[in-house]
């Protein structure tokens, strides 16, 4: 009788101390999460005059606390999260011709906010080359913190600029931004 005793003892110790040790290992858990959050199609629609803005604006929805579950074996979600940085934000013409394209846009310029922080964040190329151009790669700058928009999982997106030249059709702008989503446990 003693030593079932004992054993049961013995047992629920190393019971409890593997519990310890599975929370120990949780709490060490650090995941770097790439992140497009989802490419974005706009319309800009056609402008006559040959200064001024054209932009147009969507929304879409993303559940980030599944994307990080589904990247961390569901052992963290999205208030693990410490740390979101962009990585790159791309403008994509997807019917530009000779007479309508980039080069109509002396600056060009793409945002986003979301239901969780309503300030849109933009990056932009200031002075935009005067040469027939359908992809953009916006410069990004890394170091900026943007934790406060992954919160949320309503995203809005605008894009446009400024524009050099008039556009006689629509624009057809498929944006895509990527972050770096840091979780630990």
């Amino acid at each position: 009788m003693k030593k079932l005793k004992l054993f049961s003892i013995l047992a629920v110790a190393i019971a409890a101390g593997s519990l310890q040790s599975c929370s120990k290992i949780a709490q060490a858990l650090q995941y770097d999460i790439p992140l497009q959050t989802g490419s974005v199609t706009i319309v800009i629609p056609p402008t006559a005059a040959s200064t001024g803005v054209a932009t147009g604006s969507a929304t879409n929805t993303i559940n980030i606390d599944s994307v990080i579950k589904a990247n961390t074996s569901n052992q963290l979600g999205v208030s693990n999260i410490t740390s979101v940085k962009i990585t790159s934000a791309t403008m994509i013409l997807e019917n530009p011709d000779s007479a309508n394209n980039f080069q109509n846009f002396s600056s060009c310029t793409a945002s986003f906010y979301t239901n969780s922080n309503t300030a849109p964040y933009g990056v932009t190329i200031a002075s935009n080359p005067n040469v027939y151009e359908s992809t953009l790669d916006l410069p990004v700058n890394g170091n900026d913190e943007l934790k406060s928009y992954i919160n949320g999982n309503q995203f809005t997106y605008s894009a446009g600029g400024t524009l050099r030249t008039s556009t006689t059709q629509s624009l057809t702008c498929t944006i895509s931004f990527t972050f770096n989503i840091h979780v630990k446990g």
